[in-house]
């Protein structure tokens, strides 16, 4: 069974319609320009092209018409296309025209001393032209191509096959690629020493090769496209600087959904559904301050005979052989939504320094399901499922009613979007649930009584909350909602919880006192109710509004009388220790820094 399809992001007309940028603070805002139109051209003429002409006779209306014609075709079918064009127009089709493009060099590229085939071939002189609602189909190696030329319009348009790629654009800037269809060509989408270009609502599906090769790129945006089953990568991204990459959809590529290699320094990787490939992440670049977070990982396969190792398939995320970061600039990998992989949820090569992992949401309260499924060598070692960085779900209330939502820690976090299949509280089942990027998930329900167990069911996998404190939806002039978050496992329910969401607090004061073994009990407020020592006798003070927190307890050993000649052999002890460590920091630090410097451009 595909469960995959129940996973998308894109989940509102408003997102599919509308363009969304990031502003200063890595967060969206609607951006209210129409600036894939800007190019649209008022015309004084146009020429309008029959199906009974050359295509020579075709370049020839190209080249003497005037800069801002249109060139119209006005017939459903033409055959060997190949056209350059050199000075700015606007190329359009009366009746939805099927262009076969030609596999030969035409006259004119011969005469340019192009060696490329193509149907259409964008000169530094045709920049600010626009293209659209052309079907594009044959063997030659491009469908378009842009060299030189910028603020190209290619809009709306549907190119089948290209021996090297449907869209190829090199040493250009300020172009938008929106709405087109680009499929059965080798990659689908290039862009190479390429800057402020917009790739915005193309479906990108089944190309031999790659989706979309971003290369010595600078600056651009892809946004809400669908790049699936293509046959190896959905995205590759190498020595790339400040690209934003947001809301797509990439799923059931051949290999890896995103592939990061060479350079990469400052690029957002946010609120992509990156799900049902093979690897739906590979980090293998030099990273530099890139951000990777609310993404959706999910649903990994594992597939041998790929170019990664057999044992690092089914994963979703896998930090390769070449993965570094420079300086202290590491990726921020934090709030994805991570889960029903194959094999991993995390994996390493084990041929880099260990990796700095920040909280991600694993599908569990308590961690021990993530545990299972990520490489200890992610982390250089084994470590528990308490050290490990998680999100945590709990349930709040407001005005409208009773809601689910992520948590990070206190806080509450947003993630990549995911489905829930069933919301099953005491064995009523409430349906399915979407959660959204804000990590919020509504229901129809206006009481969750304490001790009320809330069954999760995503794809098959179920994990339990228990209910510590009553949560009621608010009246309208209420606030401080309230949370109630239970940690939980695979295996059934684990009573620790904890207190988290606006009503929360410290305690006024640190309770104390002494308990048995030279034990002594510590506790702080989290919620309403006291902090609890494991062995200890203390109580904390009373403050905030979340659920009881539970305290910790440390041992205290007495200070014995030691001989002075003991207490010399102990120093010195400590002091070898202490250099054996300051050696080992020094060489991890010297593995883990590189000597390359960001130079802060990787393209025009």
């Amino acid at each position: 069974m595909d469960n995959s399809n129940s996973n998308t992001i894109l989940q509102s007309n408003e997102i599919l319609n509308s363009e969304y940028v990031l502003n200063k603070e890595n967060t969206l805002e609607l951006d209210t320009s129409d600036k894939s139109e800007k190019n649209v051209i008022s015309t004084s003429s146009i020429h309008k092209i029959s199906s009974d002409s050359t295509n020579d006779e075709i370049q020839s209306i190209f080249d003497n018409s005037k800069s801002g014609d249109t060139i119209q075709f006005n017939d459903r079918e033409y055959n060997n296309i190949s056209i350059v064009v050199n000075k700015r127009l606007n190329i359009v089709s009366a009746k939805s025209s099927i262009l076969h493009t030609s596999g030969s060099v035409s006259n004119k590229a011969n005469q340019m001393g192009l060696a490329n085939t193509f149907g259409f071939y964008f000169t530094k002189l045709a920049s600010g032209s626009v293209i659209k609602g052309l079907s594009l189909t044959g063997n030659s190696d491009y469908g378009i191509m842009v060299e030189g030329g910028s603020s190209i319009s290619i809009l709306n348009n549907n190119i089948s096959g290209g021996k090297k790629a449907g869209i190829y654009l090199k040493n250009s800037k300020s172009n938008t690629i929106k709405n087109n269809i680009l499929t059965k060509a080798y990659d689908g989408i290039v862009l190479n020493n390429v800057n402020k270009t917009r790739i915005i609502s193309n479906r990108i599906q089944q190309n031999r090769n790659t989706g979309i090769v971003l290369e010595n790129v600078n600056r651009n945006n892809i946004t809400r496209n669908l790049v699936s089953k293509n046959g190896l990568d959905g995205v590759l991204l190498k020595n790339a600087k400040s690209n934003n990459i947001l809301r797509n959809n990439i799923t059931k590529n051949g290999v890896s959904g995103l592939r990061m290699e060479g350079f990469t320094t400052k690029n957002v990787i946010m609120y992509n559904n990156i799900s049902s490939n093979v690897v739906n992440v590979y980090a293998n670049s030099l990273t530099n301050s890139d951000k990777m977070t609310k993404n959706t990982l999910m649903f990994a396969k594992k597939v041998f005979g790929t170019y990664i190792d057999d044992d690092n398939v089914g994963a979703a995320i896998v930090f390769g052989d070449n993965y570094r970061s420079v300086e202290w600039h590491n990726l921020d990998f934090s709030y994805n939504s991570i889960g029903m992989n194959e094999v991993w949820d995390a994996k390493s090569t084990m041929s880099h320094p260990p990796v700095n992992i920040g909280a991600n949401w694993y599908f569990d309260n308590d961690g021990n399901y993530a545990i299972g499924h990520i490489c200890p060598m992610v982390f250089g070692r084994a470590i528990t499922a308490d050290e490990l960085k998680t999100l945590s779900m709990g349930f709040s209330s407001d005005g409208k009613g009773i809601f689910g939502q992520l948590y990070d820690g206190k806080t509450v976090a947003g993630a990549g979007s995911f489905t829930i299949d069933n919301v099953i509280i005491d064995g009523k089942d409430y349906g399915s649930a979407e959660v959204g990027e804000d990590g919020r998930f509504n229901f129809d329900l206006s009481s969750l009584p304490a001790g009320s167990v809330v069954t999760i069911n995503i794809s098959g996998h179920t994990f339990n909350i228990t209910i510590d404190k009553e949560v009621q939806k608010k009246s309208d002039s209420e606030q401080n909602p309230d949370v109630d978050v239970k940690k939980s496992n695979k295996d059934g329910i684990n009573p620790q919880s904890l207190g988290n969401g606006t009503g929360s607090g410290s305690g006024s004061s640190n309770g104390s006192g002494s308990g048995e073994g030279n034990f002594t009990g510590s506790g702080v407020s989290v919620g309403d109710l006291s902090g609890q020592s494991n062995q200890g006798t203390g109580d904390s003070g009373e403050n905030g509004g979340g659920s009881a927190s539970e305290g910790k307890a440390y041992e205290i050993l007495k200070e014995q009388n030691t001989p002075p000649t003991a207490k010399n052999s102990q120093l010195l002890a400590v002091f070898a220790v202490a250099l054996v460590i300051l050696i080992i920091a020094l060489g991890y630090r010297s593995k883990n820094k590189d000597d390359y410097k960001d130079d802060g451009d990787y393209s025009l």
